[in-house]
């Protein structure tokens, strides 16, 4: 369903916007993984509990997506690209590094995906040796590649929610996986959450 949605919203932001629309086909292909993935994944072993956590996924998830979708509708001043061609081509090449680079954990982390808070296996090795989320890491950059290439305060608005989606939703995933994995802490001390030595705020007591 989220992929059926995804490439609906994807398919609609294209018709209005080339450049948006070439711009998600690798966030497509992630999706398309992760779609894959739900059918090779290991059994599901603890998840987080209550509303909070699913929204924030899911929010987290479509939210970019429903954004340039509606502004690309309504409000195309709000996607204006910059007219500095240093920051247009350091947006594509940040784009285009981060949109490959990004099939890398999304492909160790098969036998593990969910969108939701979820405990399936513990996944340390390849690119999670040397951050605990390297898939944000690259969302991170994939997104600040847009944003330098449309540099409005819109975006920069609806980005900065995004962040902050994105802290809480690490906070509800790894308080999961330290209350099913014992490893996991001794694996949160060794390594950044993206990167060496950048933590995420801590997590929140209740799952």
């Amino acid at each position: 369903m989220g992929l059926a949605a995804f490439t609906t919203l994807a398919f609609l932001l294209w018709r209005r916007s080339v450049e948006f629309g070439i711009a998600l086909l690798p966030v497509f292909c992630y999706e398309l993984l992760a779609a894959i993935s739900f059918i090779v994944r290991r059994p599901l072993q603890r998840q987080a509990t209550g509303a909070a956590p699913r929204l924030v996924a899911y929010a987290h998830s479509f939210m970019p997506m429903a954004f340039l979708e509606a502004a690309s509708r309504w409000r195309p001043e709000w996607l204006r690209a910059t007219s500095a061609i240093t920051l247009n081509y350091l947006g594509i090449g940040v784009w285009l590094v981060a949109s490959v680079l990004a099939l890398w954990p999304i492909w160790y982390l098969r036998r593990a995906f969910s969108i939701e808070p979820q405990a399936r296996v513990l996944v340390t090795g390849g690119p999670y040796r040397l951050a605990r989320h390297p898939i944000y890491v690259l969302y991170l950059l994939i997104n600040a590649s847009l944003l330098v290439r449309h540099p409005t305060p819109q975006l920069a608005g609806i980005s900065a929610v995004w962040v902050v989606l994105l802290l809480l939703r690490v906070r509800y995933e790894e308080h999961v996986l330290e209350a099913t994995f014992r490893e996991y802490a001794s694996y949160r001390a060794r390594v950044g959450a993206f990167g060496p030595g950048l933590r995420a705020p801590a997590r929140p007591r209740e799952v």
